[in-house]
């Protein structure tokens, strides 16, 4: 027979502070791409007169 199969490892509050910390500096990333993008957008106007 196989062995019984052990519950799924539940993350610690270690584990989720740093998925957390990841996620914050992923959209705080994202948000300056956008950020740079639209500035750029805006710019690309205003010289382009």
């Amino acid at each position: 027979m196989s062995e019984p199969t052990r519950p799924a490892a539940r993350s610690t509050e270690h584990d989720l502070a740093v998925r957390r910390k990841r996620a914050l500096r992923t959209a705080l990333v994202m948000g300056g791409l956008a950020l740079l993008v639209y500035v750029a957008f805006i710019l690309s106007g205003v010289l382009a007169q």
